[in-house]
């Protein structure tokens, strides 16, 4: 049987199994067979595959998890006694023996016992202690564990690449002596070469001089390229981010020494703030918000001492870091400051001589931000100057820019409502992201075209334009998926999530409740696997949202129970994000509590008190609108139903057979009023 993958890593998203799995994962895709074994027909590692956290809304294995398993050739098991908690690697151990695998079955012990650590499968398994990869130590080391794993991995190994354990084992030893006895003559040689040098010392004086002024170039040179070129190239590989990460921060530790010993110490110093800025991008990419941010504030502070001092160029780099700082701040959901740093990019951009881009760029950046925040008003004016900055711009980045901005634009007059408008700015995002794919078939520029993808169908689906809609997200997804494969990028994660979200909310209005469960719950799977890992308020909230929905949908089922337990388990995640989002968010939270307290609590007052605190917040919000319109509806306020729900329904197609749902749906749990029959007159207009 071919296999795509040779190793499947299943572990906990706890700190050390983490850790352990990312350089043990590192370690066999990166080891190489010694000599010996390749030349008699050996294969290396080729591949390998990190699964994600257990998933607690479901535990049936997601698509791509069940994929990659049936096409792994061995199952690495990190055990701790973390371990047995977790159903989803229990129920991953539990495929692989379905599959009839289990002889290639490798428990990776890095702390308790195999009573204490392995889950309940593991246990069932023949003859497992025998394949045992004890890498345990005293405090948990994680360098001493993997001194260990260097030696232990190699049983697996051995099973991947066709050899004898011990052949491998004892070719290893051969190699690394071998290695070691070089380094050793290598250490000989360099004496006796400095020996000879110290002889002649004065004599080479300027020699020695111009020796050193050659190994700072090429410090630098080297420095250079790990900091620009291989982090860059790196960004389109997917699961590489790990790598860049670890690179870069190694790139860290030699940077004071060239810093000290440098002549250029400005050029130094620029060098060293860029390597901060790549390494924050590279951990914010990872979800490591905290990291990323004092990685960032690091670089901010030596691009300020080279302002200072007058260094060329420094002005233009200070404000990028602000810019990109504030990038952070918007992924973590820390938008107020956000806010604050693009407004240092953007007046600091300003003072410098002009470059269009860069502020369209800055402008664009804080256009989001303020969507995100809740604040229209100066989303749209941000957004229209980044569109002027760009009239006319033809070269590549330019166009990146402006496919961003008209999405983002598309986005915002979508929730507001005004589909025309947004759906006339998404087509031309979509036109442009076509350009850009035709000329470079990035990751960047896919990711791109799939958010533009996902906001037109959603666009479209309320319009009621469902066929094209359909259309539309299937290509998305397809796009997504195969992004989303790369499970260490959160963006690509999250993409997926709001897609199944946004395609399980088409479903439903289409009344394909069980089509839209299977999506809803895909969604909630990933953002609750998001949010465990990167803590960030927005991941919660679409966590949160993603059970919401789930909720809605069993309403209408009808699952009462469920539908219940979805609702106040939303809303709780919901509520402990709130202190870091913004007003879009906090009226998306009241307007589903106000839903919450009309269809469970029956409680329709205290569900029209919710719904006019979001509507206060978010008066164009499409969403609070129509649920303030059924609090009013059943209340008694029969005239401001009207009105609600005229304005709702004007919307489009989509959204009228969404009321029409939504009604059918309160009728059937019991729910009545003398006003149905005018609602529904108006509907059929």
């Amino acid at each position: 049987m071919s296999f795509r993958y040779d190793f499947f890593f299943s572990y906990r998203h706890k700190p050390l199994d983490a850790e352990i799995t990312q350089k043990t994962f590192n370690l066999v895709e990166s080891y190489r067979l010694p000599k010996a074994l390749r030349e008699r027909g050996c294969e290396d590692v080729r591949r390998a595959f990190r699964d994600m956290e257990e998933l607690p809304v479901s535990r049936i294995l997601t698509d791509t998890i069940d994929q990659a398993l049936r096409s792994t050739r061995c199952l690495i098991v990190v055990c701790s006694t973390d371990t047995p908690s977790s159903e989803w690697i229990d129920r991953e151990v539990a495929t692989f023996i379905e599959l009839g695998r289990a002889e290639h079955i490798y428990p990776l012990l890095i702390s308790g016992d195999p009573e204490q650590s392995f889950p309940p499968s593991l246990k069932l398994v023949p003859d497992i202690e025998g394949r045992i990869m004890d890498i345990r130590t005293p405090g948990n080391t994680v360098k001493t564990m993997m001194t260990k794993a260097e030696t232990e991995i190699l049983r697996a190994v051995a099973d991947v690449a066709g050899c004898p354990e011990e052949e491998l084992l004892r070719e290893h030893t051969l190699r690394r002596n071998r290695r070691f006895a070089a380094r050793t003559a290598a250490g000989l040689a360099a004496f006796a070469a400095v020996a000879a040098i110290s002889l002649g010392l004065m004599n080479l004086a300027q020699g020695y001089r111009d020796t050193a002024r050659m190994r700072e170039q090429a410090s630098m040179r080297i420095l250079n390229e790990l900091t620009y070129s291989l982090p860059d190239h790196l960004t389109n590989v997917p699961g590489a981010y790990s790598r860049i990460a670890g690179i870069l921060e190694r790139n860290t530790e030699e940077l004071n020494d060239i810093l000290r010993l440098s002549s250029d110490r400005d050029k130094a110093e620029s060098e060293a703030a860029a390597n901060y800025e790549k390494l924050a991008n590279a951990s914010a990419v990872l979800g490591r918000y905290e990291e990323a941010l004092a990685a960032q504030e690091t670089a901010i502070g030596n691009y300020n001492e080279l302002l200072l001092r007058g260094a060329k160029g420094s002005g233009e780099k200070l404000a990028s870091a602000y810019n990109n700082l504030g990038n952070i701040y918007h992924a973590s959901g820390r938008y107020d400051e956000a806010a604050e740093a693009y407004a240092q990019a953007i007046a600091r951009q300003k003072g410098l001589e002009e470059d269009r881009l860069r502020l369209a760029e800055f402008y664009l950046n804080d256009g989001a931000n303020a969507t995100d925040r809740g604040d229209g008003k100066a989303a749209a004016s941000s957004f229209d100057a980044c569109i002027a900055l760009l009239d006319g711009v033809t070269e590549t980045r330019g166009l990146e820019t402006a496919a961003r901005v008209r999405q983002n634009y598309g986005v915002l007059l979508y929730r507001q409502g005004r589909y025309h408008d947004a759906e006339e700015h998404l087509r031309e995002a979509g036109a442009i992201c076509e350009q850009l794919l035709a000329s470079v078939d990035s990751l960047q520029n896919r990711a791109q075209a799939v958010q533009t993808m996902s906001a037109l169908a959603a666009v479209l689906t309320d319009e009621g334009n469902f066929e094209e809609a359909d259309a539309v997200y299937a290509l998305a997804i397809e796009h997504a998926e195969v992004m989303a494969q790369d499970g260490e990028n959160t963006a690509y994660q999250r993409n997926l999530a709001e897609l199944c979200n946004n395609r399980a909310i088409s479903l439903n209005m289409h009344g394909d409740y069980d089509a839209a469960d299977r999506y809803y719950s895909r969604a909630a799977e990933i953002s609750v696997t998001l949010a465990e890992q990167t803590g960030s308020a927005h991941d919660r909230a679409m966590a949160a949202l993603s059970l919401i929905n789930l909720g809605d949908n069993a309403f209408k089922m009808p699952d009462y129970t469920r539908s219940r337990t979805c609702f106040e388990d939303g809303l709780r995640a919901y509520e402990s994000a709130l202190d870091g989002l913004g007003e879009y968010d906090r009226a998306q939270y009241l307007a589903w509590l106000a839903y919450y307290r009309l269809i469970h609590e029956r409680d329709p007052l205290r569900a029209f008190d919710a719904a006019c605190e979001a509507y206060e917040l978010q008066p164009d919000n499409v969403l609070v609108n129509l649920i303030l319109a059924y609090t009013c509806l059943y209340c008694g306020y029969e005239e401001d139903a009207e009105t609600l729900f005229s304005a709702v329904a004007a919307l489009g197609e989509g959204q009228v057979e969404m009321i029409r749902r939504d009604l059918e749906a309160q009728q059937a749990a019991g729910m009545d009023s003398d006003s149905l029959p005018v609602i529904y007159a108006l509907l059929n207009k």
